[in-house]
């Protein structure tokens, strides 16, 4: 059976970006790559590695069975993903004559237009969830009205992707780019993981890793930036940037 919500979701993730890319350009050296040449094969490696962990921490004898590992819908560990996600775009960057973290750079503020663009199509899966409030939306097959904390997860998230692509228009370093894209997407999960409904009393899962990531990256952000300042005023390069972002629109 066709899962039309989750359907409809992965369509708005990816049409978003890919309406969005006429307007900012890829900042990479190649003008005909367009972002779904770019997005496509790190996001399936992305929902595989994310889909694999899940069943490795959740029920390892599913890892396997082709009907357990295939429902999406039962969980995909978001940050693994992620860095599945990244990992074949540095390697695809590499091969496409990129340097260092500039194709992960180049496609991060469209991905993050992506992600807002799924967390914006709550109202197409199961609802927009959160915390009861006279005024917000009513789940299906629920009485009470909740704020949907998915709308306001991903207009913060397109809030964090204009500030990224301002970085990136000013010529700022690939690994700044990326780290500030982690920190305000770790960020935001984190806070709006604490009005999601959950199991149990304590922090979800995937509330722990979000909170680890947005740790990881500030302090990565403040190491790069203090070992920056640190260099002579001649060498603006940062380290792990190899070069900025090749061209700019």
């Amino acid at each position: 059976m066709i899962d039309y919500g989750l359907l409809i979701s992965i369509i708005i993730a990816f049409g978003l970006p890919s309406l969005v890319v006429y307007w900012w350009l890829l900042f990479i050296s190649d003008e005909s790559v367009g972002f779904l040449d770019v997005a496509i094969g790190p996001a399936l490696a992305a929902l595989a590695v994310g889909r694999l962990v899940t069943l490795a921490l959740d029920d390892p004898n599913s890892i396997g069975s082709i009907p357990d590992m295939i429902i999406i819908r039962s969980g995909v560990e978001f940050w693994p993903g992620v860095a599945a996600a990244v990992g074949l775009l540095v390697w695809s960057g590499r091969r496409a004559g990129e340097r260092g973290l500039a194709m992960v750079a180049a496609v991060v503020p469209l991905a993050m237009l992506g992600y807002a663009g799924y967390e914006a199509a709550c109202p197409f899966r199961d609802g927009c969830f959160g915390p009861e409030s006279s005024i917000g939306l009513r789940p299906p097959g629920l009485s009470a009205t909740m704020l949907p904390v998915g709308l306001f997860t991903a207009g913060a998230v397109v809030i964090g992707a204009l500030v990224v692509r301002g970085m990136a228009s000013r010529g700022h370093p690939p690994v700044v780019i990326v780290l500030v894209a982690a920190l305000v997407v770790a960020s935001v999960r984190s806070v709006g993981s604490v009005w999601l409904p959950h199991v149990g009393e304590g922090l979800t899962r995937q509330h722990k890793t979000s909170i680890v990531v947005a740790v990881t990256a500030a302090l990565a952000l403040v190491i790069v930036v203090v070992i920056a300042a640190r260099r002579q005023p001649d060498d603006v390069s940062m380290p792990g940037d190899g070069e900025t972002i090749g061209r700019s629109g």
